[in-house]
């Protein structure tokens, strides 16, 4: 028996061995906010980055649109390709073609970077606040570089969401490419995902999946048409600055590209948040933000492989007055798991509807804490 027990030993030892096979090698190094990421997992510089888009004719860089990392980044890359041997011009996915004459007057030095804000109309039509890309304009302006509204009108936008290409107009139709390039097959599912997280709408009905997808594929097609428009125009590269989703696989505005412009080379830059697994197909290279959302309630949340962390709290928010700190791991909300900003969006969303108040669990020091934010929209 005493010569078994060592045999069994080590056929536990193997059998554990054999269960614990190493997954594949992602990315090979840990990065902090803002590193560079070749496709291979490596580390990259910026002047690498650089060499990558020194022959491009179109340079993508995606975003999250309340990412501060991912706008800091933007505007690291636009700066050096700016003070560059062949400055870009600029094609931005928040500014519709619309507004094209206040862009060149901005181009032309009639107004100022503080007049874009009111007279591009931003907060009505993209939503998102205007300092977070005051930046890029303040780059365009210090390098001379014109600028490009890529995106449709907004009402043209809203209006094929609501009933379709067959409800616009003759005029309104010619505020938009004639053919449509619609997306590929692979991206439909990715598609329907994202259709899921919107409320209101049903992936199961598809009348509205069809005009979902339609306005995806109209966007992209736009944002080509117009990056094409302004590569001609101007004689420069183009660095288009868009949402990830028309980035990421190259499903999106490069596919556009391809067709539109074909031979032109697309070099695409993405940011990868370092919670699920790194995708080299995603992008031809990456840089690491990970996802943050900045509270109204005065915290700034950071997603990570733990969940979500509290990283800033502002003194005398209500977030502060409520007990939260830095250094919070938020785990659940109003009872159910959190895993990730979109679970923390959902929990909100349905403790509004409820009139309830958010009450989330923090881990802090390895002691489980139940904090009250209150119910959302009320002050404090």
């Amino acid at each position: 028996m005493k010569r078994l027990l060592p045999l069994i030993f080590c056929g536990l030892l193997l059998s554990a061995c054999a269960a614990r096979q190493p997954q594949p090698l992602g990315v090979t190094f840990v990065p902090v906010s803002g590193d560079f990421i070749a496709k291979d997992g490596t580390r990259l510089t910026l002047n690498q980055v650089l060499d990558l888009a020194r022959d491009a004719d179109y340079v993508l860089i995606g975003e999250g649109h309340k990412n501060v990392c991912d706008h800091a980044v933007q505007q690291e890359i636009l700066r050096a390709l700016a003070s560059g041997p062949n400055p870009p011009a600029l094609g931005l996915e928040m500014v519709a073609d619309d507004r094209q004459g206040v862009l060149d007057a901005f181009f032309a030095g009639k107004l100022t970077v503080d007049d874009l804000e009111q007279r591009l109309d931003w907060t009505e039509r993209w939503g998102y606040t205007f300092e977070l890309y005051r930046g890029l304009f303040q780059i365009a302006r210090q390098h001379k570089l014109p600028v490009a509204g890529l995106n449709a009108p907004p009402q043209i936008v809203r209006k094929v969401s609501r009933e379709g290409l067959d409800s616009l107009t003759d005029e309104e139709r010619g505020m938009i490419p004639a053919h449509i390039i619609r997306q590929p097959a692979e991206q439909e599912g990715f598609l329907k995902e994202i259709m899921f997280r919107h409320e209101g709408r049903d992936t199961t009905d598809p009348a509205q999946v069809e005009r979902f997808f339609l306005v995806q594929s109209l966007w992209d097609t736009q944002m080509a048409t117009r990056a094409v428009w302004a590569r001609r125009t101007w004689k420069r590269p183009v660095v288009v600055m868009a949402g990830s989703g028309h980035v990421d696989f190259g499903w999106g505005v490069a596919l556009r590209l391809n067709t539109l412009d074909y031979g032109a080379k697309v070099l695409a830059v993405t940011p990868w948040r370092g919670v699920e697994g790194f995708e080299p197909g995603a992008a031809d290279a990456f840089f690491y933000c990970p996802n943050t959302y900045v509270s109204r309630m005065g915290m700034t949340l950071e997603e990570n492989r733990d969940g979500l962390r509290v990283v800033e709290v502002q003194r005398g928010s209500r977030a502060d007055q409520a007990g939260l700190r830095p250094g919070d791991l938020l785990v659940a909300a109003r009872g159910r798991a959190l895993h990730s900003l979109d679970d923390l969006h959902v929990a909100g969303t349905r403790a509004y509807k409820d009139n309830a108040a958010l009450t989330v669990t923090v881990v802090r020091e390895k002691e489980k804490l139940t904090i009250d934010l209150g119910k959302l929209g009320e002050g404090r």
